[in-house]
């Protein structure tokens, strides 16, 4: 009965551990792509009349789109200690492997300048995902590591 109580409490404290890495992990990268709206305010034309915003910019007599994707991957380096490691980042605790953070894909999808359905896009948006996998520690090895993708979304809306 020990024994029994002894593994299910290994499993609850390892599902545990996967929690809290999989949500730190995903509270940073949200919060670089947040970043990554909010630093494309300075481009956002603001659309008053119209009631939206989009990243463009006036060259001469013609508007061009002028958004950017922002370094993602070095803001969660920064947040989260990460190490590059053969084309993905990781963080390691001494010299065991926590997770490895890799597959970021980041989209900006800007608004026309000028739309023409109603209820289209009306704002500058940030979709991304990227992919977590985490060893596990319960089973010895034996168990093939838990792999997750996310997918995140920031919107830029103007405040006045």
């Amino acid at each position: 009965m020990v024994l029994v109580c002894l593994l299910l409490s290994c499993v609850v404290f390892e599902y545990m551990r996967l929690l809290i890495v999989a949500q730190g992990v995903r509270d940073a990268a949200q919060s670089a792509i947040v970043d990554v709206a909010a630093e494309n305010w300075d481009e956002a034309y603001p659309g008053l009349r119209e009631g939206y915003s989009g990243g463009y910019q006036l060259s001469g007599s013609s508007w061009y789109e002028n958004v950017s994707n922002g370094n993602v991957y070095d803001r969660m380096r920064q947040v989260l200690g990460l190490e590059y490691d053969g084309g993905s980042y990781a963080k390691y605790s001494g010299e065991a492997l926590e997770y490895r953070v890799s597959g970021l894909r980041l989209d900006v999808e800007n608004t026309p300048l000028a739309p023409a359905i109603a209820g289209g896009i009306t704002q500058l948006n940030v979709t991304g995902t990227i992919t977590v996998q985490v060893p596990l520690s319960f089973g010895w090895g034996h168990l093939p590591p838990m792999e997750i993708t996310m997918r995140l979304k920031s919107s830029y809306v103007p405040k006045f």
